[in-house]
């Protein structure tokens, strides 16, 4: 009988991510939740072999149907959205104990209003911080898996704010331009979801029984580094083969994003944990770089 990973979020950078990897190592077979079991990212992966799940994360009765029968979860919810994270969050670890889950991986994130002493807070942070210790309370054995920044973002265009309809990374006559709301000094975590995220969740449910000591109640980071704005631009341009400027865009004006930009100029993300996270190399997951990024993803980008 086939070993079930149910996948919340599957046709999303972070879930997909979790998906091919699993569907490459075939420790799991995948169950792949979606909203939408017909779209065209859905049917792409069931072709691929993966069994596929439709429900919302406020359908309680969706999300028992899809942790049913499933050994492992992951969890990534989404911010901004009429629903809030908090509620996602708890109706899947809910219905995931309920449904017998032995472990259980949820994609987090600090908490802002906690590590600034109440200076800072961000709903996108402290929502996911609050799902984890609500997780680490249910009793499942569980992992959390921190992100930083997305690499993957220096591709898209911006959905809205000053920036919105361009790229974040564009290029010029002379080279690359970095618009960034951030301070040239702030420090910041860099996560190459695409690449590291699957291994990563595929290594910790692979692993989680019979190394128990050294994942259950654990936090891995998720990413390739942590740097400045200034030396992020600098590892850029290394792999670009040309100069990075960086132009400073001042505030994004909304609370949540712009105390987000405030906050990892006065405090660090992740306090205590080494980025790149050398523990999950033990478990075979060696991160990508900036550098590669920018030529393997990047440099085809804007060819």
């Amino acid at each position: 009988m086939s070993r079930i990973a149910t996948v919340f979020g599957a046709t999303g950078v972070t879930g997909s991510s979790v998906v091919h990897a699993l569907l490459k190592d075939g420790t799991f077979k995948p169950r792949a939740v979606t909203r939408n079991a017909n779209s065209e990212s859905a049917r792409k992966l069931a072709e691929l072999g993966c069994e596929i799940a439709e429900a919302d994360l406020g359908d309680k009765e969706a999300i028992k149907k899809a942790v049913q029968g499933a050994e492992c979860v992951f969890l990534v919810t989404m911010p901004f959205t009429p629903l809030s994270e908090v509620v996602q969050g708890t109706n899947v670890v809910d219905a995931s104990k309920e449904a017998g889950v032995k472990f259980f991986v949820f994609s987090t994130l600090p908490n802002m209003t906690g590590l600034s002493g109440g200076k800072y807070s961000g709903p996108h942070w402290d929502d996911k911080a609050t799902i984890q210790k609500y997780l680490e309370a249910s009793g499942m054995a569980n992992a959390s898996v921190g992100t930083g920044d997305f690499l993957e973002n220096l591709h898209t265009k911006m959905p809205f704010g000053p920036l919105e309809g361009k790229f974040p990374l564009e290029k010029t006559e002379t080279g690359y331009k970095l618009h960034t709301f951030a301070q040239l000094h702030a420090t910041y975590v860099h996560s190459w979801i695409t690449r590291d995220m699957g291994p990563t969740v595929a290594a910790l449910m692979k692993h989680y029984s019979s190394h128990p000591e050294e994942i259950i109640g654990k936090t891995f980071v998720v990413a390739v580094e942590r740097s400045s704005v200034k030396d992020f631009a600098a590892h850029l341009s290394k792999g670009l083969g040309q100069p990075v400027a960086v132009d400073p865009v001042g505030k994004f004006g909304i609370d949540a994003v712009d105390n987000m930009f405030a906050f990892c100029t006065e405090f660090e993300t992740y306090p205590g944990i080494e980025v790149p996270d050398r523990r999950l190399e033990k478990f075979g997951v060696q991160m990508g770089t900036v550098e590669e990024f920018a030529r393997d993803v990047l440099l085809s980008h804007f060819a």
